[in-house]
């Protein structure tokens, strides 16, 4: 099996299993993954939001396996959101290059993760254990009613967002990614499907899938409930509307339905109380609905892209094109006497359809979300080049407007304000600590300098009992130089002149 070698940095692989009442299936489930991932370097991280004897025998787990398990316990308001905001905690605590998220009830059988880690090396960057591929089972899942209920819930996926059918089984549990598609990205799941959010938030992945043979659960309870089918509900709700690029088609489709809502009542006011003939009455209440098309598209359907003059005179010849049809479709239905509403709406109708064709190929374009930097070869070489030379666990981007990450806004704000870089430590608790070599968090944030303007910011991250000190920070603001260049073509989509770029001097930290 060909699989790509560890970084020295940390281990290869990082085991993401939130655990909710599971004591009688974690140390199965250690056992059996020493199993699988012999040879590979790898890590369990566990994040425990427990009632019941888990905690000690994760206790237990992490003195017998020193370096191994590793675990968070979750207590009070810590465990709002469930398990989604577990898998989150989860990915923060990662360390590998890879992280892989199961469950703990071993219906996720560990067996399977050298073949998915296999396909990492093999050029994807997300591995999915899908039920429905060939070889794939979901005998694990209890009763016809529950399997009716997977499936439907997967149709509906599939079906509202284009991002989910890269894959078979978008509702996975159990998956495999680089870490780098994680890292600067604040993920809001509702609910336990933190795969379909993974796949609609993070555009441009290489995607494959491998057999999964659903087992059925070991010992426990299923957290299955019709509380956890609303939470899934909301969560496609929230990844429609609050995702930009998101289910384009339907936006569109919305829109222009809403334009539909616009144009006859318009239409049959002019014509009645405005006295003017149909014909004429036309024109202004087209001239109103387009315009009211045009500010929702743009606010909305295609809110992640760039709107420049170019594309603006492009979206209205399309949409003079598809009134030029509605117009002749309209002139030509009132000729044979139709009552002029009915007239309007076929002719609507018809215009919708030209508009929905012309208008094809800006529908399907990828979201242009900043998380596609995530997986741009030399951005990504270029941060694996700058982790390496000043000691760091990882680094990655955040754009500008990085509000709802791990970062403070203020401090964020107070980088991209000064263009200054920044050196920020936080200590292991509000308690003093005795011993010293308690591992305690150290971050350098260096803005990415083009001109007059900040590109993006560069966050460093060691977990370590010594933090940065001014010799790394003065390190890496010469190494994100040569960022500049880098991100403004792949990110921007320009090319900066040679000398054009300009980086800030370190600063005292």
């Amino acid at each position: 099996m060909a699989l790509p070698e560890a970084e020295p940095a940390g281990p290869l692989l990082s085991v993401v299993v939130p655990t909710r009442n599971e004591a009688a299936n974690v140390v199965l489930l250690t056992r059996r993954l020493g199993q699988a991932l012999a040879g590979i370097g790898y890590e369990i991280c566990f994040v425990d939001d427990s009632d019941d004897s888990t905690p000690a025998a994760l206790e237990q787990l992490a003195a017998e396996h020193p370096g191994v398990v590793r675990y968070r316990l979750r207590t009070g308001a810590e465990r709002a959101g469930g398990l989604s905001t577990a898998v989150i905690s989860g990915l923060r605590m990662a360390g590998g290059r890879y992280v892989c998220v199961m469950d703990a009830d071993l219906q996720h059988p560990p067996e399977t993760i050298p073949a998915m880690l296999e396909e990492t090396g093999q050029g994807a960057d997300l591995v999915v254990a899908s039920r429905y591929v060939a070889g794939g089972s979901r005998g694990g899942l209890e009763g016809v009613g529950r399997r009716l209920v997977s499936r439907a819930a997967t149709a509906v996926a599939r079906l509202l967002f284009s991002e989910a059918r890269r894959s078979s089984d978008p509702l996975a549990g159990f998956f495999l990614c680089r870490r780098v598609l994680l890292d600067g990205i604040e993920f809001r799941p509702v609910g336990f499907k933190i795969l379909l959010e993974l796949l609609v938030c993070v555009p441009g992945l290489e995607v494959r899938d491998v057999p999964l043979r659903f087992e059925r659960r070991h010992a426990g309870q299923s957290k299955a409930t019709m509380g956890q089918g609303l939470l899934y509900l909301r969560h496609l709700r929230s990844l429609f509307f609050e995702v930009e690029g998101s289910a384009r088609r339907w936006k569109f489709a919305l829109v222009g339905g809403s334009g539909l809502a616009v144009f006859l009542p318009l239409l049959a006011v002019l014509s009645g109380p405005g006295h003017l003939p149909a014909v004429l009455a036309f024109l202004p209440a087209f001239a109103v609905s387009m315009g009211w098309n045009a500010s929702l598209n743009r606010l909305w359907t295609f809110a992640d892209l760039r709107h420049g003059r170019d594309e603006a005179l492009a979206y209205l010849r399309r949409a003079l094109l598809s009134g030029a049809v509605m117009f002749a479709v309209f002139a030509a239905l009132l000729a044979t006497r139709l009552p002029l509403l009915a007239a309007g709406a076929i002719a609507a109708v018809a215009a919708m359809v030209c508009n929905a064709s012309i208008n094809r190929g800006a529908v399907q374009r990828s979201p242009q979300a900043w998380s596609r930097l995530a997986v741009d070869g030399g951005v990504q070489a270029a941060l694996s080049r700058l982790t390496g030379e000043v000691g760091a666990d990882r680094a990655y981007l955040l754009p500008v407007a990085g509000a709802g990450t791990a970062i403070p806004a203020e401090l964020l704000a107070r980088v991209v304000g000064l263009r200054r870089p920044a050196l920020w430590t936080e200590g292991a608790s509000h308690r003093p600590q005795r011993r010293s070599n308690i591992d305690q968090t150290s971050t350098m944030l260096l803005p990415v300098v083009a001109g007059e303007r900040v590109l993006a910011v560069v966050v460093c991250q060691r977990h370590a009992p010594v933090g940065f000190g001014p010799e790394a920070l003065a390190t890496a603001t010469v190494a994100v130089e040569g960022l500049v260049a880098v991100l403004a073509q792949a990110a921007l989509g320009e090319r900066l002149p040679e000398r054009g770029s300009q980086v800030a001097q370190p600063s005292e930290s």
